[in-house]
């Protein structure tokens, strides 16, 4: 009997912590601008705390801004570009080898609980993400795929910036 009663002790908590981590997806995802990227990203998380949405996050943006600076040096190495969509790629380039570095700073900041830092971080990686963006206004249909990419990244940086908000807002 009294293993029986801590196995659904245990349940208990387990449901619990889902609930929980449940509540906290629902509170960051609320103050997203994409709440369904939010909801996807954060899907999987089974135990997280605030704390632990947030790495998820900037896991997922790391990830990302690496993939659309793979895809753009990729592209550069093409030889059939015009000149200004080449242009446009080597700025995409350095703006996402610095997007990479900051979302990776971000991700120490956060791991020491520098919040401020957090935000300053993926807030300038986020402008280079909207540096990368405006090379390509002037010509929207050159790359389809990157500036898809980057949209997403993008709203990965908000997300990021929502979590970050209610962290800094909770006590210590």
């Amino acid at each position: 009997m009294k293993s029986t009663t801590s196995f659904i002790f245990l349940i208990g908590l387990q449901l619990c912590a889902i609930s929980g981590t449940s509540n906290l997806i629902e509170i960051v995802c609320q103050s997203s601008e994409d709440k369904n990227l939010c909801y996807s990203t954060y899907n999987n998380a089974q135990k997280a705390d605030l704390n632990g949405l947030a790495m998820m996050g900037l896991n997922q943006a790391s990830g990302n801004a690496t993939a659309i600076l793979n895809y753009v040096q990729e592209r550069m190495g093409q030889t059939n570009l015009e000149p200004l969509v080449q242009q446009g790629l080597i700025d995409c380039a350095n703006l996402y080898q610095d997007a990479v570095d900051q979302v990776d700073d971000s991700i120490a900041a956060l791991e020491a609980d520098a919040f401020k830092d957090v935000r300053a971080w993926v807030e300038a990686a986020l402008s280079d993400a909207v540096a990368c963006q405006e090379a390509f206004t002037q010509h929207p249909n050159v790359d389809a795929k990157l500036t898809w990419n980057n949209g997403i990244f993008i709203r990965l940086c908000k997300n990021v910036l929502a979590a970050n908000k209610q962290l800094a807002g909770m006590p210590r």
